[in-house]
C-alpha cells in the first residue's frame, strides 16, 4: 500500500509540474494569419465579407452547427453593425465591425461570452493580385495565465477554421461573380 502511495504521490508531482512549465511556456499572445487568393474583384469579395448575411453563409460557425441562431443588429455592412450566435456546441458570442475602408480592410472585435470569455481583434485585408483579390485573415488574441494554456492548444483548431473559412469565402466569392457574368 506504502508503495502505491508513493508512485501516486509521484505522478500527481509530475503533472503539477507539467501544469506549472506549461503555464509558464504556452504564450499569452497568439497571432493567427491565413491567406487566399480569389478570382473576383475585390467588390465581389468585399460583399462576401463586410455583410454579415452573406458572412454567416460562409464562416465556419455555421457549418459547425447549422442549428445555431444567428442574429444582425445595425446597419450591416457598416462600422458598428455585429453579428451574434448562440448554440449549444458554438457557444454565444458577437462580431463587431470596428472600422471598414471599402476594398481594402475590415477591422472587427471578436468576442466570446460562452463557453469561454474572450476577446480577439480580427482583420481582413485585401489587396488586388494577378488574376484576382488576396485577402489575408488575422487575429491577435491575449491569454492571460492560466488561460494561456487553453490559446496554446487552440491556435491549431483556429488556423484550420481559418484556411477552411477562406475557402469557403473564396467559392462564394467566385460564384457571385460567375452569377453576374450570366
Amino acid at each position: 500500500m506504502r508503495k502505491f502511495l508513493h508512485i501516486g504521490a509521484w505522478v500527481v508531482g509530475m503533472a503539477v509540474a507539467l501544469l506549472v512549465i506549461l503555464l509558464l511556456v504556452a504564450p499569452t499572445k497568439v497571432h493567427i494569419e491565413q491567406s487566399v487568393l480569389i478570382h473576383a474583384p475585390p467588390a465581389a469579395v468585399w460583399d462576401q465579407t463586410a455583410r454579415f448575411d452573406r458572412y454567416n453563409q460562409w464562416n465556419t460557425l455555421r457549418e459547425m452547427e447549422p442549428s445555431a441562431k444567428f442574429r444582425i443588429d445595425g446597419v450591416d455592412g457598416t462600422a458598428g453593425a455585429s453579428t451574434t450566435w448562440t448554440g449549444k456546441k458554438i457557444g454565444y458570442g458577437r462580431l463587431r465591425h470596428l472600422s471598414l475602408t471599402p476594398h481594402t480592410e475590415i477591422r472587427q472585435q471578436l468576442e466570446f461570452f460562452e463557453p469561454l470569455n474572450a476577446v480577439s481583434d480580427i482583420c481582413f485585408k485585401f489587396a488586388d493580385s494577378a488574376g484576382g483579390t488576396r485577402v489575408t485573415w488575422s487575429m491577435d488574441a491575449e491569454y492571460p495565465r492560466p488561460k494561456n494554456i487553453v490559446g496554446m492548444f487552440m491556435k491549431d483548431n483556429l488556423e484550420t477554421d481559418f484556411r477552411k473559412g477562406l475557402l469557403r469565402l473564396k467559392s462564394a466569392a467566385e460564384a457571385s461573380v460567375s452569377a453576374e457574368k450570366k
